[in-house]
């Protein structure tokens, strides 16, 4: 029984560290790691979901920089504003 726990903790710690380093990698890695690991044909399965998950959100970013083009500082302001109110 001892093992059986033993072998259950240690693919959770493995588990838990290898989804730790996913996320802690920045955005333009994991998209290599991704291109890598899918065929460029593939359409389907949870790798090109991911993808496009991830494209998805790496192209929207977080509109506070002028290189994004759908960036709105007086919006942003505006938005501001009206939570101090």
């Amino acid at each position: 029984m001892a093992v059986v726990q033993s072998v259950v903790v240690i693919v959770l710690v493995g588990a838990s560290l290898i989804l730790s380093a996913w996320w802690l990698t920045p955005a333009r890695a994991r998209l290599w790691v991704l291109d890598h690991l899918v065929r460029a044909d593939a359409t389907r399965g949870p790798l090109v979901r991911l993808r496009r998950t991830l494209l998805a959100r790496a192209q929207v970013g977080c509109h506070a920089c002028s290189a994004n083009p759908s960036a709105n500082a007086r919006g942003s302001i505006e938005k501001g504003g009206a939570l101090h109110r």
